[in-house]
């Protein structure tokens, strides 16, 4: 069986293993077949090859290698499989030996083997495609199916796939399995019978000698399987149940070349590129199985030696429960001289009361003459201060007379301006109707003279006209009226013109206009910032002096109720902004934004201080959501090897944290350590996004917006990268520490860029408003200029309408004339007497404008009066306002004084209550000391009450303490020792174990991968030589070239064995015939190392002639025969002769179309 000989991970030995359950005993990690079903799941061909290549042959994989071979490969893991492939070094000597195996292979051929499990035996489509119902019975060995297009040849092939679990973008036949079921029909279902006989067949007690897989799904997208016993009885209908039957027989139905469909087959025998060949071929020979196998069992030793860490952690904190519980230990000791100590101290205590209290009379006596002393001056002081407010009162009292009699005066010259007023009204009003009844008569009188002037210009022209009745004046006449039409013709063009030009400026001024108003908006929003700069600022030196100013209101009241709790194992620490100092200010804003509510946040360390600091938020009126509880830890979180490089600012390195847990909750929660800070967007955006490679150890960067005043996020997401905006709020107090005065240094520089900014704006305004003026001044110009077009329009058609109508009535002149004078007569009449009544009025105009003046001048006098009033008045009320503040801070003073005396009266008085209440505790004291002890007890020198009660029971406290939390007897303690050092001792010898193993399986890894080289060494040279032998069949000359650095495979073929050169040709110079043979030498080559009891073919002679397709259908035959245990389906439109058709095992399926099918039963 030489498949199985070069593939020694084949199929057979895959069951065997996974019957009998064998484990190799000298490996560390199980071997792929033992690794559970979710573990084959991940590793399994169909889930880590790529759809089948395109028909395109310019068309690259998606694992496509670098065009350079130097170029290194991508992870650690390709680095220590390839080991820089010195193992492919030596082709020409692996070449040599394969031939050699080849050349020792015996040339005849025995009789066939039938295997006894794991080939098909029926498949069976209902409404499948365009077929109702094909049933096609397949032989144990060869299968040659025939038949016409359409007949369902290729459908056969499709339904394995599908049917055994495969994928229907994988068969090139539809992209979802509701595009192969039947029109017409609503449900497909497929039925493949696979043999399961022999000691290693597949659960053979379940199933009996035949597995029956059945799929069924609809148009509606939904699908199923079915798993049944020879019976027909259904064991399973779960999808894993197919996959693991599928790969214990290796049947592997997405391979691509285990089960090379129609336009796979075409693709690989004519079409397909260097790489798609050599992806082919590794999935082929299972190099990439392996390969995927190996990759797991590296990613699971990379995931047990993450959890080396973890246990050297416990080793840490069994060895401090060592420590702890040896020092528990030694509490032991001290306890004893403890107690003698505490006993001593109870004594002092008795009698330190009395020594207090003496010491405390001696201060109260000294305090009583004291205050004696301070009576006297303080009694004088007072006497002094109700002077001066007596004298202070009477001056206040005049001051309020002499402004009353000032006020006496107020209502007189009141009514003297408002009299002065009302005249002065009255004669305007009698000038000014003066004046509009003079503007109308003159009006009337130029109304007459312009008659006047207009009948004389007739009675001339009319005269004229008569002297010209006789002469050649209607020539001249109808001169006239041609040059008045030329005239008309001429302004009509102007106005034209000006209409035209109208639009264009009033579309300049609205530009001008819109230009004006967006910089009107941009100087608005820019005085708009630097009112925002100034407030910060403000903000920033009011909280200079109030640290919680950017917290809750309640913040302060809940600090002191954390205080003064004593229900806390540890006491909270926060809020969390108070314990972080920003060394670079310009940063603030975005990293407060950043933060957000969780520098309100508070850090507890166990759930029971949680609890309590809730209780406490919730009295405090505080939400919990703007101010988060941290649960930390107490163990720091290491680092070193989690930063970026340190060319960049992170938020962690501009950070000063005061607390190591504050630290780390902020790391865990926001990531500062991998935070990368950036001003430039542009800089930001060549690290993050247009750099070869992502920078190492960043999730995130932030950075300034060009122009808005907001921040950019840059974030790293598996989907790839993403921006987002980061609100920046410049009126919020601040909750980050900074240095007052370098944030304020920061954000003056700010302000100052910014007026500098709003000021080339107001530039840019005062020129966009010269030019908005210049367009409206040019707007205007063209619309007098087109009313007076218009005007000069009408006077021109009225001279034309004139001269017509005098050529028209050239006759009867002279009664028209005799009219004319009669008019200018009346005229003449209208204007003398309008003349007279002009006159008339000028003279009353005259008289009125000398009694307004009058009115006026006696206004002004009493305006003048009362303003005088006025300032006397405001003087009067000053000095009062003055003497009134005199007499207000005498009283204060006086009473401030008198409060001084008696407070000094009753503090005289409390420290004599007071002197004889501490008699009465000496005494007290006295007698409690004696009930502890006869003998009084002294203090020591230094000593006093508070520092003897401290120690007393400070050490009271450290003993019950103590024996509190011990809370065991002596016994226990040793018991409790010896249990923590066999804790320590297990956890180091688990570590131990953990690295040993480690170790070990890195050995494994290393001594599988060089096997796995030897294997694709062998696996390549076998190839090369079964192709040169398979080409030889013809005649050919030629050789497979095979990369796998590169991870190319091409052929050279030279037909013409005249030809003497040593290369052979390449594939796109051969004819289609030549290329097709050279395609199936190569596919037999690669099936000579499959392990897969299944063969299929489809189309494989459709661009042969007779000669190669007689001499291919040979060459697949005799391979086929060679393959012992093995199942071929091979696919053809022609027919097969000779006698090949007429061997045993061989079995020709020959198919009918399906409309010729329906004839039939018609």
């Amino acid at each position: 069986m030489p498949s199985r000989t070069i593939n020694n991970l084949g199929a057979e030995s895959s069951r065997k293993r996974h019957h009998h359950g064998e484990v190799e005993a000298e490996e560390a990690v199980r071997p792929r077949s033992h690794l559970d079903a979710e573990s084959r799941k991940r590793v399994r061909l169909s889930d880590v090859r790529n759809e089948t290549p395109a028909a395109n042959p310019g068309d690259e994989p998606d694992y496509q290698a670098p065009a350079s071979p130097d170029t290194p490969p991508r992870t650690q893991y390709e680095l220590m499989r390839d080991k820089g492939f010195e193992h492919l070094r030596n082709e020409a000597a692996d070449d040599q030996r394969a031939t050699q195996r080849l050349r020792m292979r015996p040339n005849l051929l025995g009789e066939n083997v039938i295997a006894e499990n794991g080939i098909l035996e029926l498949v069976e489509c209902i409404n499948f495609m365009c077929h109702t119902r094909l049933v096609c019975e397949l032989g144990p060995l060869l299968n040659f199916i025939v038949g016409e297009n359409g007949s369902g040849k290729s459908a056969i092939l499709t339904a394995i796939t599908l049917c055994l679990g495969g994928k229907a973008s994988s068969t090139n036949r539809g992209g979802s399995l509701k595009a192969f079921v039947k029109e017409g029909t609503e449900k497909a279902i497929l039925t493949v019978k696979i043999k399961n006989q022999g000691v290693d067949a597949f659960k053979h007690g379940v199933y009996g000698d035949s597995i029956i897989v059945e799929r069924h799904f609809s148009k509606s997208g939904s699908s199923g399987f079915k798993v049944k016993t020879v019976t027909g009885a259904v064991h399973s209908t779960k999808k894993q149940e197919v996959d693991e039957i599928v790969e214990y027989y290796a049947l592997q139905v997405d391979n691509p070349l285990n089960v090379l469909s129609q336009d796979n087959a075409r693709q690989f025998l004519n079409a397909s590129t260097k790489a798609q060949k050599y992806k082919f071929f590794i999935e082929g020979v299972q190099l990439q199985q392996l390969d995927n196998d190996y990759k797991l069992i590296a990613e699971s030793l990379s995931q047990m030696e993450a959890k080396v860490p973890e246990q050297e952690q416990r080793v840490e904190r069994a060895k401090a429960d060592r420590a702890k519980a040896e020092r528990l230990l030694e509490t032991l000791e001290g306890e004893r001289s403890m107690r003698e100590k505490i006993n001593r101290l109870r004594l002092k205590v008795a009698w330190s009361r009395m020594d207090t209290c003496e010491k405390k009379m001696a201060q109260k006596q000294a305090a009583l003459a004291e205050a004696t002393a301070a009576l006297v001056p303080a009694k004088q002081a007072m006497d002094e201060k109700a002077q001066e407010y007596e004298r202070a009162k009477a001056q206040d009292e005049a001051a309020v007379a002499n402004l009353e009699r000032v006020k006496e005066e107020e209502s007189e010259l009141q009514s003297k301006v408002e009299e002065a007023q009302e005249y002065n009204k009255a004669m305007v009003a009698e000038l000014m109707k003066v004046q509009a009844e003079e503007r109308e008569a003159h009006q009337n009188w130029r109304t007459h003279s312009d008659q006047v002037k207009l009948f004389e210009q007739k009675i001339a022209e009319e005269e004229r006209s008569l002297q010209e009745a006789h002469g050649g004046a209607q020539t001249q006449k109808m001169k006239e009226r041609d040059e008045t039409q030329a005239r008309v013709q001429e302004i009509r063009q102007k106005i034209e013109d000006n209409k035209r030009l109208i639009p264009q400026i009033t579309s300049q001024v609205d530009d001008s206009a819109e230009a004006l108003t967006q910089l009107r908006d941009q100087v608005t929003k820019k005085q708009l910032e630097i009112t925002n700069v100034k407030k910060e600022i403000d903000n920033i030196q009011g909280q200079v002096r109030g640290a919680l100013a950017g917290y809750d209101r309640s913040m302060p009241r809940l600090l002191k109720a954390i205080e003064d709790d004593n229900r806390f194992q540890q006491k909270p620490i926060g809020p969390l902004g108070t314990l972080v100092h920003l060394h670079k200010p310009e940063w603030a804003g975005i990293l407060e934004s950043y933060f957000g509510n969780n520098l309100n946040g508070f850090l507890v360390f166990n759930k029971g201080d949680m609890n309590i600091l809730a209780d406490l938020m919730r009295r405090c009126n505080i939400d919990s959501n703007r101010n988060p509880i941290f649960v930390g830890q107490r163990n720091p979180l290491n680092l070193e090897s989690k930063e970026p490089d340190e060319d960049f600012d992170t938020i962690l390195r501009i950070l000063k944290i005061d607390n190591q847990a504050v630290r780390d909750t902020l790391v865990i929660n926001h990531a500062i350590e991998q935070v990368l800070l950036i001003r430039k967007r542009t800089t930001a955006q060549d690290v993050m996004i247009d750099g070869p490679t992502p920078p190492r150890n960043v999730k995130r960067c932030l950075t300034f917006h060009d122009t808005k005043k907001e921040g950019l996020s840059i974030e790293m997401k598996s989907s790839g990268i993403s921006t987002s905006p980061v609100k920046i709020w410049p009126n919020q107090p601040k909750r980050l520490k900074t240095e007052s005065a370098s944030q304020i240094a920061f954000l003056k520089e700010s302000l100052s860029k910014l007026e500098s900014e709003i000021q080339a704006l107001h530039v840019e305004y005062q020129r966009a408003q010269n030019e908005n003026s210049r367009h409206k001044a040019e707007l205007t110009k063209a619309q007098k200029e087109s009313t007076h077009l218009k005007q000069q329009l009408r006077e021109t058609e009225v001279e034309l309408m004139e001269i017509e109508m005098a050529l028209d009535e050239w006759d009867g002149s002279d009664a028209r004339l005799l009219s004319l004078r009669e008019q200018l007569a009346q005229a003449k009449e209208q204007k003398a007497h309008h003349g007279e009544q002009v006159t008339g009025l000028v003279l009353a105009k005259d008289q009125k404008n000398c009694n307004a003046e009058e009115a006026k001048k006696k206004l002004q006098a009493a305006k003048l009066q009362l303003k005088d009033f006025e300032a006397r008045l405001r003087k009067a009320e000053e000095k009062v306002k003055s003497k009134h503040g005199t007499h207000t801070i005498a009283l204060t003073d006086k009473n401030e004084k008198v409060a001084e005396y008696n407070a000094l009266k009753e503090k005289h008085k409390a420290i004599e209550e007071s002197i004889e209440r501490e008699q009465e505790r000496i005494a007290a004291a006295e007698a409690e000391g004696k009930s502890v002890c006869e003998e009084r007890v002294h203090l020591s020198e230094g000593e006093t009450e508070a520092s003897v009660n401290t120690t007393y029971y400070t050490l009271r406290e450290r003993y019950d303490k103590l024996t509190k939390t011990r809370r065991m007897d002596e016994q226990q303690v040793h018991a409790h020792v010896m249990k923590a050092r066999e804790t320590y001792d297990r956890a180091v010898n688990a570590l131990n174990s953990m690295m040993e193993l480690n170790e070990r399986l890195r050995q494994t890894l290393s001594q599988r991968l060089d096997k796995w080289r030897k294997f694709q060494r062998y696996i390549s040279s076998q190839s090369r030589a079964n192709f040169i032998y398979l080409l030889s069949e013809r005649g050919y000359r030629g050789k497979l070239l095979l990369d796998h650095e590169r991870r190319a495979l091409d052929l050279q073929v030279e037909p013409d064995k005249t030809e003497k050169r040593a290369n052979g040709r390449s594939t796109k110079t051969l004819s289609g015939g030549e290329k097709s043979f050279a395609s199936i030498c190569l596919l037999l080559a690669i099936w000579e190392a499959m392990g897969s009891p299944l063969r299929c073919l489809d189309e494989f002679d459709v661009f042969m002639d007779n000669v190669n397709r007689a001499i291919s259908t040979n060459m697949l035959v005799t391979a086929a025969r060679r393959s012992v245990n093995r199942q071929y389906i091979f696919i053809t439109p022609n027919a097969i002769e000779g006698r090949n058709a007429l061997e045993a095992d061989v079995k020709v399926i020959r198919l009918t179309d399906p409309r010729q099918r329906q004839i039939t039963n018609m």
